[in-house]
């Protein structure tokens, strides 16, 4: 009797504990993702354009106080031209720059490689969504 009680007891806690550990899981990763933002954009890229994709560029910066892997995550524009993030680990406090055109990606600059322009001149939206689909940021911010 008294074993099945000790067992009891066990399931019980293991299960509050998993339950606790899940709960804290799911708090922490909506509040990661509150802390990745667009902070910066530049629609327009030097004339003539099709030679300076690189001057095209929207800011990601990770304000929050662990890195964040963006692997999966995704940046659309309006017209829902979309970029699908590598296995990238965004440092806590670092920002990226996502680059239209082509290059060599590292820990401050992504690109898009590109031949041609993504963003409208006269201006546009940047969206970014985590794996799941959920808007995290949107650029400029008072767009709907």
């Amino acid at each position: 009797m008294k074993k099945q009680l000790f067992a009891g007891m066990l399931g019980i806690f293991l299960a509050i504990n998993f339950l606790g550990t899940a709960l804290a899981e799911e708090e922490n990763a909506s509040t990661t993702d509150l802390q990745i933002a667009i902070t910066a954009a530049n629609f327009v890229a030097t004339s003539p354009e099709k030679e300076n994709l690189d001057d095209e560029w929207v800011e990601i910066t990770n304000k929050g106080s662990s890195d964040v892997n963006l692997a999966g995550w995704t940046l659309a524009d309006a017209q829902n031209h979309t970029y699908t993030f590598p296995d990238f680990a965004l440092a806590a406090g670092a920002k990226v720059v996502l680059h239209t055109g082509e290059g060599d990606d590292d820990i401050e600059n992504l690109f898009w490689d590109r031949s041609t322009s993504i963003w409208n001149n006269s201006g546009d939206l940047a969206v970014l969504l985590d794996p799941e689909g959920n808007m995290v940021s949107q650029y400029p911010e008072d767009e709907a």
